[in-house]
């Protein structure tokens, strides 16, 4: 279980404040809401790259690793810029995910994994030498090769067209579905919910709704649920 007692930030304009949250091991998490309400912040926070956040009795399997440094906490991460690493071709950096920065030698499995994500003729590739969707390919086989507990996505598939996002988003899932691993995500769109897909709506900092697709679509708390819903 993924647990937070309280996470709050301030900061002029805007305050983002949520409390008594519980994820269980393995789920998958899809964080919606308008522009600026603090869904990205909420992730870097959560992932222990917002600086200026409070965050209190975050727990992983029962311990507390509020204080914890990025690197020590149970996730993958992948922003919307990606931050693919420039000097390093496709399988080296299947391989040095893999070995938490020790090697960027390649076994087989690495080369598996590129041919899971579609990029085994691309293994030597520099990321400047992919397409946009590669390049998001190789984002997510970096994570999936660190197999943290819970991968955690900043729309990284936002700025591809819609078949290509869809058809990313859905081999994401299989692969993570795989080995057990969790997904907390941040998205504008909700392609096919999954019955078992849990759902949090954060509008203006806050936490309005709480639930399944079906909760939301059935009895949405806030006019902009019943909104989002109804555009899906």
């Amino acid at each position: 279980m993924l647990e937070i007692d309280e996470l709050h930030l301030q900061r002029p304009g805007f305050t983002l404040s949520v409390r008594g949250l519980a994820l269980p091991a393995g789920c998958r998490l899809t964080i919606i809401g308008p522009s600026g309400c603090g869904k990205s912040t909420l992730l870097r926070a959560l992932v222990g790259l917002e600086q200026r956040a409070v965050v209190r009795g975050l727990r992983w399997l029962a311990r507390d690793i509020s204080n914890e440094p990025p690197h020590k906490r149970p996730f993958g991460w992948l922003p919307q810029e990606l931050g693919l690493w420039p000097h390093l071709g496709a399988l080296a950096h299947v391989a040095f995910a893999r070995s938490r920065g020790r090697s960027s030698r390649a076994t087989d499995g690495d080369l598996q994994l590129l041919a899971d994500v579609g990029l085994a003729r691309r293994a030597q590739a520099l990321p400047s030498q992919l397409s946009g969707g590669e390049q998001q390919r190789l984002a997510y086989a970096r994570v999936v090769a660190m197999h943290p507990p819970w991968a955690v996505l900043d729309e990284p598939f936002s700025h591809l067209d819609p078949v290509t996002d869809t058809e990313l988003a859905e081999n994401f899932r299989v692969l993570a579905a795989r080995i057990g691993m969790g997904m907390i995500q941040v998205s504008h769109r909700v392609r096919k919910p999954h019955n078992e897909e849990w759902f949090w709506a954060l509008e203006n900092g806050k936490l309005t709704q709480a639930g399944y697709w079906a909760d939301l679509k059935t009895a949405p708390a806030t006019p902009w649920i019943a909104r989002f819903v109804a555009l899906q």
